[in-house]
């Protein structure tokens, strides 16, 4: 009875060790299955989704390759300046342990445009900084952008977590516009004048300025320059965008 007794503890350890090598795969693929299924969005981390409303100005140059004629539209100053937004920025990428990195940035937006730049008489029409008024003509143009801009980038970060960022990028701008457009030798479109349609698409690259102030609790004030020259058969364009957006900032 006492070598009895003896050899019971013994077997039941040796069943424990049993079960647990065969129980160990189990939890080990399970663990990995686990692993696996919390790293499938290893590759969104870190970047940042930023809805947010602002205040945007937004004009297409068009002029006639044949009698160089040109007209401008924009929206419409005050309340067609409102605009709701959904911006998205990649997680940055430090050079070591300066301030200098790389960011990507991705944004895209419909279009409306409706009123048209009435150059003040008297001025040279080759002048870009020629004064005058937007005016409802009767024109308008609608479509969409979209861009898609890696960039360098300077930024400073607080202790508080907030800071500042100022990007420069080059990259790649899609569109497409169609409407009218009052085309005139001296910019002075007025309604009732013949309207010329246009029809374009726009696939170019072009550049990007990017200013961004983040608060630590999360807000985010940022100011966007940019837009592409391109040409078709008839006409060349050109789009210039300037926006001041505020807006929430959520980190995946």
């Amino acid at each position: 009875m006492p070598i009895a007794s003896a050899r019971r503890p013994g077997l039941r350890a040796l069943l424990v060790i049993v079960f647990a090598a065969c129980a160990a795969p189990a939890v080990a693929a399970e663990e990995k299955e686990k692993e696996k299924e919390s790293d499938f969005w290893w590759w969104i981390r870190g970047f940042e989704i930023t809805p947010g409303v602002g205040l945007r100005t937004l004009s297409l140059d068009v002029h006639s390759k044949s009698n160089d004629t040109q007209g401008n539209l924009s929206n419409n100053f005050g309340a067609g300046w409102l605009f709701g937004s959904i911006n998205i920025e990649s997680p940055n990428y430090q050079f070591g342990k300066t301030d200098f990195g790389v960011s990507v940035y991705a944004y895209a937006s419909g279009v409306r445009l409706d009123h048209q730049f009435v150059a003040d008489a008297g001025q040279d029409p080759n002048n870009d900084s020629s004064s005058g008024s937007r005016q409802n003509v009767g024109t308008k143009v609608t479509g969409y952008y979209s861009y898609l801009v890696p960039a360098l980038h300077y930024r400073r970060i607080a202790a508080d977590g907030s800071g500042f960022k100022i990007a420069l990028g080059y990259g790649r701008w899609t569109g497409k516009f169609s409407g009218d457009v009052i085309l005139t030798p001296d910019n002075r479109p007025a309604s009732g004048l013949p309207k010329t349609p246009v029809d374009t698409r726009i696939s170019k690259n072009a550049y990007l300025v990017n200013l961004q102030y983040k608060f630590a609790n999360h807000w985010q004030l940022m100011m966007t320059v940019g837009g592409p020259k391109w040409q078709d058969d008839n006409f060349r364009y050109q789009l210039e965008e300037t926006s001041l957006i505020l807006g929430y900032t959520f980190v995946l």
